[in-house]
């Protein structure tokens, strides 16, 4: 059975949510292309994927927070409304200073549905007694953005390859205007809010965001499962090299979208084969995934032109084998996450994950310039063996869960 008892009833609006949201994402396998076009450098690319790392920052934490003293479900309307706007407005300029201001905005807007969209369904299962969907919607997710996923790249190399590829940042904008719309009007909020002035919601946001800080540092769980992901940050924030290097091996720009689509199909089937290995640790599952994600990115090293075909099968492998443990990782860890700083801890991870993006993506960048972007996506899998280390400490059994 594909969907379990209720689980539509209670989660249709969240899963339409991330599946248009996978629809809009036409432009994603396009972008460094198209700033390279602009005449970028991979540094300026950097330089524009840092600041909307920075931002995402310096943000996380207080929109997190403003989510759990206000309100969850309009953090993430007011998040939608100011991505889907600067992004927009990117698609009028090809000032490289101007789209960096841009896409930080867009980052600021990111931060206020980071973390608040997965706490307010986990919130809402949890206030329902349905613990047993908590699984079920990270496979769902994954796979609802997926689908959307696979379509959105082709449509967007028909576009790309027969009008100008500004549109697909109106596209991108107008999707995030959906889904405002979609929770503003769907979406049930069971999570009770404090009622706060402005002044006492600051000092609110001020202590939930200390307690959120230090329940991290604390919790060993929590601790391991946030450094892990910084890890996985570093094998994976060499990722602007990938679209020129496609294109150096041979392949045109437009095909770009159809690579995207396929890895978007493998994520769908991957997704579901989460539930096989439930059974297994977490931490197990994870090292095993982390482990072939390596492999494939240093047989980059292997690839020549005109071998296109062969980098696209490693990446649409790779692309799709987080979906296999995410899910099984985010229900585990969730068990040791108290409901009142449930988003606030979220955005601990999601802020210290973007200083590490923000920070390493410049200096992919420069190295990019010097070396090509081949040797340094193949050698940026190798942090993955420090990413195995902790999630090797998950597997201590002295944990007490907060159920």
């Amino acid at each position: 059975m594909l969907f379990k008892k209720n689980e539509l009833k209670y989660l249709w609006p969240f899963y339409l949510q991330v599946m248009i949201y996978g629809l809009s994402t036409m432009i994603f396998p396009f972008t460094v292309v198209h700033f390279m076009n602009l005449g970028f450098s991979y540094l300026q690319i950097a330089i524009i994927t840092a600041a909307n790392g920075f931002a995402m920052f310096l943000f996380e934490i207080p929109t997190g927070a403003f989510a759990d003293g206000f309100s969850r479900k309009k953090s993430m309307i007011i998040g939608c409304s100011i991505t889907a706007i600067s992004t927009m407005l990117i698609a009028f300029t090809s000032n490289f200073y101007l789209i960096t201001v841009l896409w930080a905005i867009a980052g600021v807007g990111m931060t206020f549905s980071s973390g608040s969209d997965e706490a307010l369904v986990i919130g809402n299962l949890r206030k329902m007694k349905r613990l047993d969907l908590q699984q079920e919607y990270y496979i769902k997710q994954s796979s609802f953005l997926s689908l959307g996923s696979i379509f959105a790249p082709i449509i967007g190399a028909v576009l790309v390859k027969n009008y100008n590829i500004n549109i697909l940042w109106f596209i991108f904008g107008i999707g995030f205007l959906l889904n405002a719309f979609i929770i503003g009007l769907f979406a049930k909020e069971n999570y009770t809010s404090l009622k706060l002035s402005p002044s006492e919601l600051a000092k609110k946001t001020v202590h939930t965001t200390k307690l959120g800080v230090a329940y991290s540092l604390k919790h060993k769980v929590v601790f391991y499962f946030i450094i892990a992901g910084l890890f996985i940050d570093f094998m994976m924030v060499s990722n602007i090299g990938m679209q020129p290097f496609l294109v150096d091996l041979g392949m045109q720009q437009y095909q770009l979208g159809y690579l995207f689509s396929v890895t978007a199909a493998v994520g769908i089937g991957m997704s579901f084969l989460s539930r096989y290995v439930s059974r297994f640790h977490p931490g197990s599952v994870m090292s095993v995934v982390v482990l072939v994600v390596m492999l494939l990115l240093l047989s980059l090293l292997f690839i020549y032109p005109p071998h296109f075909i062969i980098a696209c099968i490693v990446f649409s492998i790779k692309g799709g084998m987080f979906n296999v443990g995410m899910p099984v990782l985010y229900t585990f860890v969730h068990q040791f996450i108290p409901e009142r700083i449930r988003a606030t801890i979220m955005s601990v991870k999601s802020m210290a994950d973007q200083l590490v993006i923000a920070i390493i993506t410049i200096v992919s960048g420069t190295l990019m310039d010097f070396f090509g972007p081949q040797k340094i996506l193949a050698f940026g899998g190798l942090f993955g063996i420090l990413a195995i280390f902790f999630f090797q400490k998950l597997k201590i059994k002295k944990y007490e869960s907060t159920r």
